[in-house]
């Protein structure tokens, strides 16, 4: 599809690349851009179309959610960061995506849809459903949370013992043996939680120029906007140093009737500093786009 609407960014272990979904062979390939150079490499050259990639801990697997040609549903692939061993991880007959790996690194979550009705395409329908755990080599699938609740966007906490997801009424916290029934935690919808735990990072505003990144506390309070200047800001993504925060910038060029399209850009979390990473032209044309000389 046109434009860049199911674009999703992860950040490396070592916080020296960005690892993105754009355009490819399958409407969408996986790639990576190193930070200091922005050079650009292809990780995923597939007809299938890959979205919501992630790191392991160890930043030496990916895994990501992809549709196959020919299959109605969207399963969970595992790849080496060099594009090698390409493993998938489900096949049942369900859209799967949002996967994430704990911090050891050996189970994974995702949200499972098996209601839908249409077929595949990795992300072209709402990313929710059920909560699910699976082992990172595909064995033990277990299903978390009860088939009436809609679940989305969950997360590892980061001492590894609970799944932290998002609900229409707000987040929830399970334990991830299922021990226990989900609790309400503080936070809004969708927020993003810092590798350490202590911070939740969201995108807040009524329509797409009024979004903007806000930060606070992990009890939801202290609460304080870091983009006052800059509009269309969403799907941050800590960096694992805590230092810093990217994010997407949302524009319609083409007006509320055309496509929107994306940039990538950083602010601390030190200091009021903003700043464009990558422009739209990383997502268009990926192994063709060239880090713009500093000014």
């Amino acid at each position: 599809p046109p434009g860049h609407g199911d674009t999703t960014i992860a950040v490396s272990p070592m916080d020296d690349a960005i690892l993105f979904n754009a355009s490819g062979e399958g409407g969408r390939d996986l790639y990576l851009m190193e930070l200091s150079e922005g050079k650009v490499t292809r990780i995923a050259e597939t007809p299938e179309y890959e979205t919501a990639a992630d790191f392991s801990p160890d930043g030496r697997r990916i895994v990501y959610a992809a549709g196959v040609p020919g299959d109605r549903a969207d399963h969970i692939f595992t790849i080496q960061h060099d594009g090698s061993a390409k493993t998938q991880l489900t096949d049942v007959d369900a859209n799967d995506t949002s996967p994430r790996f704990a911090p050891d690194g050996k189970t994974i979550v995702f949200a499972r849809d098996k209601t839908y009705v249409w077929g595949g395409l990795a992300a072209n329908w709402d990313p929710g459903g059920v909560i699910c755990l699976i082992d990172a080599d595909g064995g033990n699938l277990r299903q978390l949370t009860s088939d009436d609740e809609f679940a989305f966007d969950p997360y590892f906490h980061a001492d590894g013992t609970r799944i932290i997801y998002s609900t229409m009424s707000g987040r929830m916290s399970i334990p991830v043996d299922g021990s226990a029934a989900p609790q309400p935690v503080p936070g809004p919808t969708g927020a993003v939680p810092s590798h350490d735990g202590k911070y939740l990072a969201y995108s807040k505003g009524e329509y797409s120029p009024d979004l903007k990144i806000f930060m606070a506390d992990a009890d939801g309070t202290a609460e304080r906007v870091l983009t006052p200047k800059l509009g269309g800001c969403c799907r941050p993504v800590f960096a694992h140093a805590g230092d810093r925060l990217y994010f997407l910038r949302e524009e319609w060029p083409d007006g509320p009737t055309g496509v929107p399209n994306f940039s990538v850009w950083v602010t601390s979390l030190v200091d009021p500093s903003v700043r464009m990473v990558a422009d739209r032209g990383l997502f268009d044309d990926p192994l063709g786009w060239k880090l713009a000389p500093a000014p």
